[in-house]
């Protein structure tokens, strides 16, 4: 069952709070052609691991941190994909909460499959949640979104107020510009929430892996393309009105095609019927439903019992800290790798990726970034590692959003770097 939502008005006094507001003060919603209304603009770097900073020193991020904060590491949720984490982000809720639990899987009750690249994105009846864009639009407050996950699907009914549908191939460069173009427009027509994405960085380490040469050039990569947007906003007439906040989904693992676990060969060995089962993705989780078959899920539990490198959970097994349970999007059996292994249907699928994500957020290869600075975010230097459920309500509290939804995360954790 999916969660509802409806607003918290302590929620809401918490980010007055920590904006150094009343609750008397901010009664009357501050109107769009208001000036003084903060902007941000967060930008999500794929698969940038934690570590990555302070390995490769990348001058612009370095610059953001000098200016403000930088996390040890931000914990992803659970499984540590780009579509779930990136919709925990702009929602505040933890996949099972909001619907998309994978890049892939299967919906039980629609009989039917969510799958990256296809209509299914645009399909807003697929997402429970409300993202950042659309509590912004919904007060009044324009946004622009190039490229994000469930940014394509009219959510609530609502899109934002500009939207550039994702293309792989578009160069750095031309999303920067698109980006600051929205930002160029007159005062009541730009927007003060921009989402921008880039993916280098994931796309390298999947082919080579995470120690390889390869992602020293992919970071210097999207540093520089840091400093071409951080150049851009400084030459805005409002520039140093903008909160910038740098995030990443997850971070990445070591693989190889020596460490993989065949399901479909193993279940065929041990004498398992495995037609009729619904099977997600290969990669470090692999989910698994069997309709009304109690007795052959209960059957393939009893046979990864004994595999090593992976852990069997029915559904009401899986760890309550990944909050899954309660989503019959996870499958009736959830099998995960251990670290460096990856499950695979079967021995003739070629494993060519070096690198993986999607284990537990707490290995802390998955683990994230986050980094913000402007002028509302208080120059702390590091801040301790947060879950990223919480990066929703902080985004709403620079942009004075008032009578939010209920989420997962909590203003308390991140109020503090607020000024």
């Amino acid at each position: 069952m999916l969660r509802q939502f409806s607003c918290r008005s302590a929620l809401a006094g918490a980010l007055l709070f920590a904006l150094g507001c009343t609750p008397a003060q901010r009664a009357t919603p501050v109107p769009t052609s208001d000036v003084a209304r903060p902007y941000v603009v967060m930008v999500s770097f794929d698969a940038f691991r934690h570590d990555y900073i302070d390995r490769y020193k990348p001058a612009a991020f370095l610059d953001v941190a000098s200016r403000g904060v930088q996390a040890t590491a931000m914990i992803p949720s659970f499984p540590s994909k780009t579509f779930p984490n990136h919709f925990t982000l702009v929602t505040g809720l933890y996949p099972g909460h909001h619907g998309i639990v994978g890049n892939a899987f299967f919906d039980p009750q629609r009989r039917e499959w969510y799958r990256v690249g296809t209509p299914a994105v645009r399909d807003s009846s697929w997402y429970s949640g409300e993202p950042i864009w659309v509590t912004a639009e919904r007060r009044g407050v324009k946004a622009g979104v190039f490229f994000w996950p469930g940014s394509e699907a009219a959510i609530g009914g609502v899109r934002p107020s500009y939207m550039t549908p994702y293309d792989g191939t578009t160069p750095n460069t031309a999303r920067i510009a698109g980006a600051v173009s929205w930002m160029r427009k007159p005062p009541l027509e730009r927007p003060h929430l921009v989402l921008l994405y880039f993916s280098v960085v994931d796309d390298t380490t999947h082919r080579y892996g995470p120690d390889a040469p390869q992602t020293a050039t992919a970071v210097s990569m999207v540093d520089r393309a840091l400093r071409q947007l951080l150049d851009s906003i400084r030459t805005l007439p409002y520039g140093d009105s903008v909160n910038v906040v740098l995030v990443s989904d997850h971070g990445m693992a070591q693989i190889s095609a020596q460490r993989v676990i065949p399901v479909g060969d193993i279940l065929v060995r041990a004498g398992v019927d495995t037609t009729w089962m619904e099977v997600s993705d290969n990669g470090p989780t692999m989910s698994l439903w069997f309709g009304a078959d109690s007795a052959r899920l209960r059957r393939v539990h009893a046979v990864f019992d004994t595999i090593g490198h992976t852990r069997a959970y029915f559904r009401s097994e899986i760890p309550e800290r990944w909050h899954q349970r309660d989503n019959p999007r996870a499958g009736d059996l959830m099998l995960v790798a251990d670290e460096g292994w990856v499950l695979i249907r079967h021995s003739t699928d070629k494993v060519t990726s070096r690198g993986a994500h999607g284990y537990d957020p707490q290995v802390p290869e998955m683990q994230a970034i986050f980094l913000a600075a402007g002028p509302n975010v208080r120059q702390l230097g590091r801040i301790p590692a947060f879950e990223n459920v919480n990066v929703y309500p902080f985004l709403a509290a620079l942009l004075r959003l008032d009578n939010v939804p209920i989420v997962d995360g909590d203003i308390r954790v991140l109020g503090s770097i607020l000024k």
